[in-house]
């Protein structure tokens, strides 16, 4: 029914073929036909055009009632629907696709310019990705009932075989990734959606470690991680929505950035520092001024061997 509402909605701004149709909400032209013809039995006014630029149309004195929302409130919700639609994938496609009919359905149609422009001039900027997560909404599913799965992940090193209990999914930076608990690692940890190889649900382990309570990144249990910033390290940190505002000042030229961090994520934040390059000095822990200086040297190395 949500689809067919939609379809009635999409109809109201003009006429539609059957394979825009289908395209729109990702079904077969054959589904598009029988929908159609489920509305003409209930009583919607379609018309159908045949021949090369035909389709179907609503009759021009039908409408169905739209909420009452006022401008501003709508082109909110295009805005945030648009933005979600910039990421490379997202669950629930065909879903996105029937709200966008129905928001843009409830935008007089003399405001429909003004809208495009107001889109135009404000937007969130989302780094264009290609990639495929066609496993997002299994996780999704698997998190909502609970439920355990078997994976095969491809990490920056390896590709291996893991048990793991999702928590969340969130995007960042254009991706998508999934907190979970690693009943082989024994531990939290964060997975990039698109490196899922295989997943597929699995019984709980026959002798589960119990489930810790999960502890966010900058519990108070992990250890301080304290990083000194040149001016141009503190612009470059800025940018950055997760360390921003951790930043504290140290005069007009230089930032001492400190936050909280799960040791286990130490290479990550490695690789992160070293994009900095002689902008960030890691002053603690120890542990992590010795594999940023350890990834240093093995960079260092490589050059001196070309």
């Amino acid at each position: 029914m949500d689809r067919l509402t939609a379809i009635v909605l999409l109809l109201q701004g003009g006429r539609r073929t059957a394979s825009e149709i289908a395209r729109r909400f990702e079904v077969s032209k054959r589904t598009v036909f029988r929908d159609i013809e489920a509305l003409c039995e209930m009583g919607i006014p379609i018309v159908t055009e045949a021949g090369v630029n035909g389709g179907y149309t609503l009759m021009p004195d039908y409408s169905l009632t739209p909420l009452q929302l006022t401008f501003h409130e709508t082109l909110l919700l295009r805005l945030a629907l648009s933005s979600i639609s910039q990421l490379a994938e997202t669950p629930f496609q065909q879903e996105r696709e029937s709200l966008l009919a129905k928001i843009q359905a409830l935008i007089p149609a003399q405001h429909h310019q003004e809208t495009e422009q107001w889109l135009q001039a404000l937007q969130f900027a989302i780094p264009a990705r290609t990639y495929a997560t066609p496993f997002i909404e299994q996780l999704l599913e698997g998190i909502r009932r609970g439920q355990w799965f078997r994976v095969t992940y491809r990490s920056e090193r390896r590709t291996s075989q893991q048990t793991i209990f999702p928590r969340r999914l969130y995007s960042t930076g254009g991706f998508w990734y999934c907190e979970a608990y690693s009943q082989d690692h024994q531990e939290e940890r964060t997975y990039r959606v698109d490196r899922f190889l295989a997943v597929s649900t699995t019984q709980p382990p026959e002798h589960p470690a119990p489930l810790p309570s999960r502890l966010p990144y900058k519990h108070p249990s992990h250890p301080e991680v304290r990083i000194r910033l040149t001016a141009r390290g503190l612009l470059m940190m800025e940018r950055n929505p997760y360390f921003s505002e951790a930043i504290q000042p140290l005069g007009e030229e230089e930032g001492l950035l400190c936050f909280r961090w799960p040791p286990a994520e130490n290479d990550w934040l490695a690789r992160f520092l070293l994009s900095f390059g002689p902008d960030a000095e890691v002053l603690a822990p120890p542990d992590l001024c010795s594999l940023v200086q350890q990834m240093a040297q093995e960079i260092a190395d490589r050059y001196r061997e070309q």
